[in-house]
C-alpha cells in the first residue's frame, strides 16, 4: 500500500486488517488469475479503498458538525509541528 518502505514496527490496524482482507479475497475467490490480482494490487486499488473510506469520515464529520451548528475542528498548530518533528 504506497510508494515507500514502511516501518517493520508498525502494528496492524483497520486499514491493515481490510487490505489483507482484501487481498485474500482477490487472490482466493476464483475470479481473478494470480496475475490479474497482483496486477490490481499494483496499481494501488487499495489506496483508492482507503481514500474512499477516509472521504465518507470527513464529510460525514463536515455534515455532523454543520447540523450541530459547529465550526469545523482544527487541531493546534503547536501539537501538529511537534508530531512532524518526531517523523
Amino acid at each position: 500500500m504506497g510508494g515507500g518502505r514502511k516501518r517493520a514496527n508498525l502494528i496492524l490496524n483497520v486499514d491493515g486488517c481490510i487490505a489483507v482482507c482484501f487481498t485474500d479475497m482477490l487472490r482466493s475467490c476464483g475470479a481473478f488469475s494470480r496475475e490479474e490480482a497482483d496486477d490490481l494490487m499494483n496499481f494501488g486499488c487499495l489506496n483508492g479503498l482507503f481514500v474512499l473510506g477516509r472521504s465518507m469520515g470527513f464529510i460525514g464529520h463536515h455534515l455532523d458538525q454543520l447540523r450541530l451548528k459547529q465550526p469545523l475542528y482544527r487541531h493546534p498548530w503547536d501539537d501538529i509541528t511537534y508530531i512532524s518533528e518526531l517523523a
